[in-house]
């Protein structure tokens, strides 16, 4: 009974191994299966991934590359008609990295009929990568000097943007902007309604030093509208791309041939009145007067003057765009008026060389031409246009005279390399820029676009409708 005993349990223990081996190999393989299946999805979910931000990659890189081939252009596609970039029969790019493909479709703005208007681009992209694809959208525009309140290369200098000071319109510097205020509070202290430098540049407040926030801790300086700069860019942006300001001087310098063309070119003259439709020109004081008419079409006028300055002012208000370009020094020898870019304008002086405010030979008893070609600078200033010095300054030729403080109020806004001096605390000119509103999305004729577009808004996975496709006219 015992050796019987023994025989039973020792085979209830073998059974019980095989069923815990049968167990554990089951278990096993369910785990090695869960395994199998996780990894697998984990595999398809990294493959859907990739694929999917290898598309996305693919179509923003594309737009971006159209956005650079745009920069380069100087002017606006004459038709309509969205094309591929590049302008090819099948439109796709093959990217590197991911080894993608993009397909940009240019979508120029049709339902514009200024010509001179900053009309802009849809840039749909589309992107390819394994069995993915994606699409994304961009609205851009192209930037334009005039779009400018006050735009400056080198530096905006202490003593600008301080209390009291308020531009009301977009502003950029390349160089430092220089900002203080005296109050302990925001009231009354320096207000630009859009700012931006450069990292080569920078913000730099009286009182703390260099700062990216438009109120430093423990500085006495709120530039204004504080809440809108504290969201940062657009309006207010410390790390803005540098404008090419060289470019732009080349730019209005090879405007000379498009001004032969249309009969708008002249030569040794030095002063001259701008009188509603008609230009009035003179080259001595005794000297015969030549007209030029304004017609249809003549909107630009070229002064091949050499380094030779021409002297500008007003007769009556101009009624129609026009942009003047002077090979030299532009002397504002009198108010100058015209209709803004919101009316029948702008009116845009630009110079190779310098912006200057003569001196009135009443205060320095030197000569003068006989009326009405004589300087008239004794009294407040006002010029209504957008003055443009790429390569040079707007500057006084005495900031001694007037001996009292007057104002020179520019109704549009002003481009210039560096700041120069129009006056002291005490004498001179105090320079007043109020925005032409007109201007931002207006440009004067034969204006150059800038390398740097603006982003005006972005879309990922449009909905092109039920008919609808990347390749419609749509915008």
């Amino acid at each position: 009974m015992t050796g019987f005993s023994f025989q039973s349990k020792g085979g209830s223990r073998r059974g019980a191994a095989l069923v815990l081996v049968f167990v554990v190999t089951l278990v096993m393989s369910l785990l090695v299966a869960a395994v199998y299946i996780l990894f697998s999805d984990n595999v398809s979910t990294q493959e859907y991934a990739h694929d999917r931000i290898g598309a996305r990659y693919t179509a923003e890189a594309g737009v971006r590359m159209a956005v650079n081939l745009l920069s380069l252009e100087t002017e606006f596609p004459v038709s309509t008609d969205p094309y591929y970039m590049p302008d090819d029969s099948s439109g796709w790019i093959t990217m590197p990295g991911v080894m993608g493909r993009a397909l940009v479709v240019i979508d120029p703005r049709n339902n514009v009929s200024n010509p001179r208007a900053i009309r802009g681009m849809e840039l749909r992209g589309r992107g390819s990568s394994g069995s993915m694809t994606m699409d994304v959208i961009m609205h851009y525009a192209p930037d334009t000097p005039s779009r400018y309140a006050l735009l400056v290369d080198e530096a905006i200098p202490a003593g600008f943007f301080t209390d009291g000071r308020v531009v009301e319109g977009p502003v950029h510097c390349n160089g430092i902007i220089n900002l203080s205020s005296v109050s302990p509070d925001s009231i009354g202290d320096p207000f630009a309604k859009e700012i931006s430098t450069t990292t080569e540049g920078g913000f730099r407040f009286s009182d703390i030093g260099f700062s990216e926030v438009p109120h430093p801790d423990r500085s006495a300086v709120w530039v204004r509208p504080y809440r809108q700069h504290l969201a940062g860019s657009p309006t207010w942006d410390p790390s803005s791309s540098s404008i090419d300001f060289a470019r732009v001087s080349n730019y209005f310098s090879g405007l000379l041939s498009e001004a032969t063309q249309m009969g708008t070119v002249v030569s040794g003259v030095k002063r001259i009145i701008i009188d509603g439709s008609t230009i009035l020109m003179k080259s001595a004081n005794d000297g015969i007067i030549t007209f030029l008419e304004l017609e249809d079409g003549k909107n630009l006028v070229f002064i091949h003057n050499g380094g030779m300055p021409v002297y500008i002012k007003s007769g009556g208000s101009i009624k129609m765009p026009l942009t003047i370009v002077a090979t030299g020094s532009i002397y504002i020898y009198g108010n100058i008026w015209a209709d803004g870019a919101g009316a029948s304008g702008p009116l845009a002086l630009v110079t190779l060389g310098d912006l200057i405010i003569p001196s009135d030979p009443r205060f320095t008893g030197g000569p003068d031409w006989s009326p009405p070609w004589d300087i008239q600078t004794e009294t407040d200033l006002v010029v209504t246009a957008f003055l443009a010095a790429p390569s040079g300054e707007l500057r006084s030729e005495s900031v001694m005279y007037p001996a009292e403080e007057r104002t020179f109020s520019i109704y549009g806004g002003l481009m210039e390399k560096r700041m120069g001096r129009i006056g002291t605390s005490i004498s001179g000119y105090h320079l007043v820029i109020e925005y032409d509103q007109g201007l931002s999305s207006l440009m004067p004729p034969h204006f150059p676009l800038l390398e740097n577009w603006i982003i005006t808004s972005w879309m990922e996975d449009p909905d092109y409708g039920e008919n609808g496709s990347i390749h419609d006219d749509r915008y």
